[in-house]
């Protein structure tokens, strides 16, 4: 079996190695973990590979402006779509500014002297937070305006982004120029804040000035009336290295330069959120048609119902070859995290069972590693490593798989009677002998039920690799709770209960006949 688990990971390693060992020029694009990211990302990325012969790598879902900054400046990718008033105010730590042109050329300045990135000319749109509420409540308490919310008279409860709970220009911000005092704030996904409102679970919401959802979901943004939220324009932002060694990018991504009103972005957030269309098909769309009757501010044939979803086997079938692609990435990630646990884990639970005193300094090293939540182990392994994918991802399953292993290592090999150690000694066996030949034989069973563990708990935590460009099902969660698409999300979280079950399963097989050799 051993023979078995490092050949399969041998087999892992090299087909995961492969795809990066290509000569072609190789430009990777990166987007957060919303649609409007992955909507322009798409668009940068065909416009490249429309023009260029280059090889365009695509790092999508990624959690937040933080981890592509720094992914930005590690290499780890080439560029991205960001926004002038986070750049201002996440990345500068700058204070507020008003005035767009102003806010452009401070973050175009202090991009390229601090960090070598160029921001490219802006897309068009300004995508400032929108602070929204049900239209038909708007219309019985007469709101028009952020201050209207100060002055009511009934007590309401916020949903927003957890980026805009912690923002300078959210709601701390708020807080302080309005005086705004809601009597709850829960954190919300942004794909599920929308649905949230309109069903009356929270009164104000933190949308987005593009999003298509807030026609569709029939509610209204309030005048910001005090000037509070700086400008929130998109543009292209590209490694100066890059654009030294491609300075034909320049050209190739100008077209997108001034082409996308809010109007546009609102109506080709609406195609993905609303209407189920994939992210690659709008962009595609949109490029193939060059704006088309997307420009007009004043069209008034957008269609923004509320339409219903995609049946999920429709989905199944649509999709079948890139679930296939990521259930093998995601088999991927397991195999190779558990094949280096064990490798680590079982010799560290002989080694604790052999020198006793260390085991409780080494078990409550993993029982720890146990209490420190998922995202915040892959944000800090991603900080170390500096790169994104795999490394980081597979080194934070490693460290959640350890604990099962060297656990009932340990516990295996304590309880074998003595008897049967003494015999082994009384017989002429060396340590080595006696633990090779008799202790864990003996220990396996319990030894492969704390590998049975560790695989599903890696089978499940491998799903949130998706928020550090490692791919796998998780990319499909990811997608759907941005996008609050039940059958996206389901299409991930399916197929990896199975993979669990499965391996559990067969786990649970071997231990079984382990059990009774």
């Amino acid at each position: 079996m051993i023979r078995l688990i490092v050949i399969a990971g041998f087999l892992l390693g090299v087909w995961w190695i492969t795809p990066c060992a290509q000569g072609q020029s190789r430009i990777t694009v990166g987007a957060k973990n919303f649609t409007e990211q992955e909507i322009l990302a798409e668009l940068v990325a065909q416009l490249i590979e429309r023009h260029t012969d280059l090889k365009v790598v695509r790092r999508f879902g990624l959690g937040g402006t933080g981890v592509c900054h720094a992914a930005l400046l590690a290499g780890e990718l080439d560029m991205y779509v960001e926004y002038t008033g986070t750049a201002l105010l996440d990345i500068l730590q700058d204070r507020p500014r008003s005035d767009p042109d102003e806010v452009l050329r401070h973050v175009w300045q202090a991009y390229r002297e601090r960090f070598d990135l160029e921001w490219l000319a802006p897309i068009g749109f300004n995508n400032s937070y929108a602070m929204a509420v049900r239209a038909e409540q708007a219309e019985e308490q007469g709101w028009e305006v952020i201050n209207d919310l100060v002055t009511a008279d009934v007590s309401l409860r916020g949903g927003f982004t957890s980026e805009f709970i912690e923002r300078s220009d959210g709601y701390p911000g708020l807080r302080r120029a309005y005086g705004l005092e809601l009597a709850s704030v829960i954190d919300l996904d942004p794909g599920l804040m929308y649905q949230a409102l309109a069903s009356g679970q929270v009164d104000v919401i933190s949308g987005f000035a593009t999003d298509g959802r807030i026609v569709a979901y029939k509610l209204r943004v309030l005048e910001d009336d005090r000037a509070f939220s700086p400008p929130y324009h998109a543009a292209p932002v590209v490694r100066g290295e890059v654009l030294r060694e491609h300075p034909e990018l320049r050209a190739v991504l100008m077209p997108l330069a001034g082409t996308i009103s809010n109007a546009a972005m609102r109506k080709l957030n609406h195609a993905v959120d609303v209407e189920g269309k994939r992210p690659a098909l709008v962009a595609r769309e949109w490029l193939d048609q060059r704006r088309g009757t997307f420009d007009d501010e004043e069209n008034t044939n957008m269609d923004y119902r509320v339409t219903g979803p995609v049946s999920f086997s429709h989905l199944l079938i649509r999709r079948r070859a890139e679930l296939g692609r990521k259930t093998l990435e995601h088999l991927g990630l397991t195999g190779l995290a558990m094949l280096i646990a064990i490798v680590v884990g079982v010799p560290l639970g002989i080694l604790i069972h052999r020198y006793r005193r260390t085991s409780n300094w080494v078990l409550a090293g993993t029982e720890i590693v146990q209490t420190i939540p998922s995202l915040a182990m892959l944000a800090f392994l991603f900080a170390l490593y500096k790169v994104l994918g795999m490394l980081p991802a597979v080194s934070a399953l490693v460290l959640y798989a350890l604990l099962p292993i060297v656990l009932n290592t340990f516990t295996g090999l304590k309880q074998i009677p003595a008897s049967i150690v003494e015999a082994a000694d009384g017989v002429g066996m060396s340590r080595r002998q006696r633990m090779w030949m008799v202790e864990l034989p003996l220990a396996l069973p319990v030894i492969v039920a704390g590998v049975r563990t560790a695989t599903v708990w890696t089978v499940g935590i491998a799903t949130l690799s998706t928020y550090i460009g490692a791919g796998g099902l998780g990319d499909f969660i990811s997608r759907g709770l941005a996008r609050n698409a039940p059958g996206l999300t389901l299409l991930g979280a399916i197929p990896a209960a199975l993979m669990a079950v499965v391996l559990s399963l067969g786990i649970k097989a071997i231990e079984r006949k382990l059990s009774k050799v």
